[in-house]
């Protein structure tokens, strides 16, 4: 009967076939449990099938990567956010290099206290206000946050997003600028626009614009010129 009429048969026959007696509710009781445990064991299956499911297969390999100037005629943004997991403080940093890498105009912005996503969105906010207000144009913009990245992509998809304002602002400045795209890269390829967002916990709370290359810097500027190479660990999918 079981198979026949499933569980919410039985319960439907054996409301409709007894006086309500002792036996009945006995019946009622047992098939509470035997509906109970159906649902228990068919969560248990699909939990045990998700969990041991076969998994792509990964491999690590190590790469070497280096900073790639923009062709010749363009510019690149490079930002990057920084937090302290210690007190919460936020910061970014940001530098627009030329074809041979020469700089030509950088910032470090203290934001306060917040996320790391706060900052990596804010650091892009700010690179591109700078290029829009040094009228620069055919921009490739590089961050090692994939997230950021994928926010200013997805049109319309981050409305609900507590960031969304900011986020919205960044997709007009890519339109505006005009041959702008925004890129993820890794953080070794990163390494100035990491350093001044290290750098920005030492300054005022606000932005601070850097014109030149302060002397710290210069170092890391000069590996990238030179095309020095750092090495990486990345997951390769081999399924």
């Amino acid at each position: 009967m079981l198979r026949r009429h499933g569980i919410l048969g039985l319960f439907l026959l054996a409301g409709i076939s007894g006086s309500g007696g002792i036996n009945m509710c006995l019946m009622r009781k047992n098939l509470f449990r035997i509906a109970r445990r159906s649902v228990i064991l068919k969560a248990a299956r699909e939990w045990s099938s998700r969990a041991y499911a076969p998994r792509s297969k990964t491999s690590k390999t190590q790469v070497s990567l280096a900073w790639k100037p923009p062709v010749a005629g363009c510019f690149k943004l490079n930002v990057d956010g920084s937090r302290k997991s210690s007190n919460g403080n936020i910061g970014a940093g940001g530098v627009i290099r030329n074809s041979v890498g020469d700089w030509i105009t950088g910032f470090t912005a203290n934001l306060g206290k917040g996320q790391i996503l706060d900052a990596e969105i804010w650091g892009l906010f700010f690179g591109l206000k700078l290029a829009a207000e040094r009228g620069i144009s055919n921009l490739t913009v590089e961050m090692d946050s994939a997230t950021a990245v994928q926010l200013t992509q997805r049109s319309g998809s981050s409305s609900s997003h507590p960031l969304a304002g900011v986020i919205s602002d960044c997709r007009k400045f890519i339109d505006q600028l005009g041959n702008c795209g925004a890129y993820h890269v890794y953080r070794e390829q990163n390494c100035v626009a990491d350093s001044l967002a290290q750098a920005s916990y030492n300054g005022d709370l606000g932005v601070c614009p850097l014109d030149s290359a302060t002397d710290w810097i210069c170092s890391l500027l000069d590996d990238d010129v030179r095309g020095v190479c750092k090495t990486r660990l990345i997951c390769l999918d081999i399924s």
